[in-house]
């Protein structure tokens, strides 16, 4: 029993942690946010500012009979308008994410999913209840119940990473044109995945899903981390977790870019065995 004892402690203290920054920002009438300005008790309960990059803490799931705390690593983006989170599926580097738009209803955050790993093209929303902290936020989902009558209640609590930093890059996109050009032989066109990338507060993501070429199946791949301006028509990104481990983690990767209008963008890498073109629209 030594072993459970340790779990449910583990579990209680987090849940009381958890608990206790969310009333202490209910109860104070003032707070600062993560950028330095004031958070009113009004602002804390029906004006949240949600624009940022923010890393998963803890993640907690009841079934209304106990709590499981969840061992996952996500990563999560919020611009003006737009969000998108990611991480890998236990056990697997394969990823699990979902996009969307949002907005601030009341005091609560309502998701609008329009695209995820599990499901595809999708019109759902997800109301959540949000208690902004000192240095990022905790969330709480209901979720409906489901055959056997059980009610889960989803708790995260993420940490604000955001960086003070506004690029012509911010903002949500989709890919519409990816092109690979090796060393040698002819450059191919990829029309199977779909690809959505979105950067805010000095931090990127992107996510595709594409059938694999031998089962057909839809196979999911991710990757977030920093990025910076390096002029008008370069940037560069550190990546900080993907699919792609051994080839872009910790390894920064030089990017060209070029804009066409405000709403589209071409970017192109220089990989050693070829050239990558990847053309991007703005989400609206």
């Amino acid at each position: 029993m030594e072993r459970p004892l340790k779990a449910s402690i583990a579990t209680l203290l987090l849940l009381l942690m958890a608990c206790a920054q969310a009333q202490q920002v209910a109860k104070t009438n003032s707070k600062t946010n993560e950028t330095g300005a004031t958070i009113t008790s009004n602002q804390a309960s029906g004006n949240l500012a949600m624009p940022g990059a923010y890393a998963m803490l803890m993640q907690i799931m009841n079934d209304g009979n106990r709590d499981s705390i969840l061992n996952v690593q996500q990563f999560k983006i919020y611009t003006d308008r737009h969000f998108m989170y990611a991480h890998a599926l236990p056990g697997d580097s394969l990823a699990y994410y979902g996009v969307g738009t949002y907005r601030i209803d009341n005091g609560r955050l309502l998701e609008f999913p329009f695209y995820t790993s599990d499901g595809g093209a999708r019109n759902d929303t997800v109301d959540i209840r949000i208690t902004k902290l000192a240095n990022g936020y905790v969330q709480a989902i209901n979720f409906p119940s489901d055959s056997l009558g059980r009610n889960y209640v989803l708790t995260e609590e993420y940490g604000n990473v955001s960086a003070p930093l506004t690029a012509p890059l911010d903002g949500a996109w989709k890919q519409t044109r990816s092109q690979f050009l090796p060393k040698t032989g002819a450059a191919t066109t990829d029309t199977s995945g779909t690809q959505f990338k979105i950067f805010q507060s000095g931090h990127f993501m992107w996510t595709r899903t594409a059938k694999d070429s031998a089962t057909g199946k839809p196979v999911s791949s991710f990757g977030y981390g920093t990025f910076e301006m390096q002029g008008p028509n370069k940037f560069r990104e550190r990546t900080t977790n993907s699919t792609f481990r051994t080839a872009l983690i910790g390894k920064p990767v030089l990017v060209q870019l070029k804009f066409m209008g405000n709403d589209m963008y071409q970017q192109t890498i220089e990989w050693p065995y070829g050239r990558s073109v990847e053309t991007y629209q703005r989400l609206k």
